[in-house]
């Protein structure tokens, strides 16, 4: 029994151990950017906790949405004050967490909703979502997140840093064994918008892979009902126009293959909903705004040109919903 409990506990002190190396690897320099203050979900947060009710147009959605969308851009084409609260991989039980957050302190008149599949897949990356979280000042609005939106398995990956940085420590064990190509350095922020000068590269588009569809990813439709339609009534209570967008994919890529699931989709989805703005910017006024290769930076983000004309789309069609 001694022997049992010894091996137990040498167990344990291995777990304590590997945890607490894990936290000095992936936690500390994320404290040391908030202590220098470079640290991107921090200085979104302070914009929106320290600017009270200042915004008249929020945008909500994963690295597609803050690298699509330039407030510069869009506050200059409509005469508003823009900002962009898009996160890393945020999906829609964290996008309306985050809006009750930010309801707290701004009264938009619009809110701009950026969402694809993986918006609301079974891969969750928790360690983004918390990162994000964890600059909520509502404790309340931090514990729902946490327990109320992704439940038991939420509340493990939150308390044990081995099942939080469980990807990353996956993708660096990857990056020993393989080369790859590194992005140039994330440095040039404009009110939550990642303006990119990265293009991407003529191997890169040789080695794209079709968009995602319904047979390739598990998109959870239940999910993103229940908590589109708490996003919806949050709106609505707010009296909050209500916008969502599909960010375009480089045109490379959507040759690829001829499946539409994702916009077929969300078409018929929100038909339901009629106040509610929904536009696939990969066709919106397509003759107007022609994307090239030569607007992404890799196969699914916008780069500071391609973002340019996206902002542009937003403008016009706020202008178009201003007129009816």
């Amino acid at each position: 029994m001694k022997k049992f409990l010894k091996h137990i506990s040498y167990g344990l002190l291995i777990f304590v151990i590997i945890n607490l190396l894990i936290v000095l690897k992936y936690e500390l320099p994320a404290h040391e950017a908030i202590k220098n203050k470079t640290h991107k979900n921090y200085l979104k947060w302070n914009s929106i906790h320290n600017n009270l009710n200042t915004y008249d147009l929020i945008i909500l959605g994963s690295s597609r949405a803050y690298t699509s969308l330039n407030p510069k851009v869009i506050d200059s084409g409509l005469n508003l004050i823009s900002f962009n609260m898009g996160t890393s991989s945020q999906d829609i039980t964290e996008s309306y967490y985050t809006l009750k957050e930010i309801l707290d302190y701004q009264k938009p008149k619009y809110l701009v909703l950026e969402t694809y599949l993986g918006s609301c897949d079974d891969f969750i990356n928790y360690y983004q979502v918390y990162s994000n979280a964890s600059f909520f000042k509502s404790s309340e609005h931090k514990f729902e997140l946490v327990v109320k939106g992704y439940g038991s398995k939420g509340t493990v990956n939150y308390l044990i840093p081995l099942m939080k940085f469980n990807n990353y420590i996956k993708q660096d064990i990857k990056s020993i064994f393989s080369k790859s190509n590194s992005k140039a350095p994330k440095k040039n922020w404009y009110k939550g918008f990642h303006y990119d000068t990265t293009v991407v590269t003529k191997n890169d588009i040789k080695n794209f892979e079709p968009i995602p569809n319904f047979e390739n990813k598990n998109f959870n439709k239940d999910r993103f009902k229940f908590y589109f339609d708490k996003i919806h009534k949050l709106t609505k209570a707010n009296k909050i126009k209500l916008i969502v967008l599909r960010t375009p994919y480089p045109p490379s890529r959507l040759m690829l293959g001829s499946n539409n699931d994702e916009n077929d989709f969300y078409k018929k989805y929100f038909r339901e909903y009629k106040d509610v703005g929904y536009y696939d910017l990969n066709s919106y006024k397509s003759n107007t705004f022609n994307f090239t290769d030569n607007d992404f930076s890799d196969f699914h983000h916008a780069n500071g040109k391609g973002a340019l004309k996206i902002s542009q789309q937003l403008v016009s069609i706020i202008k178009s919903e201003q007129l009816n």
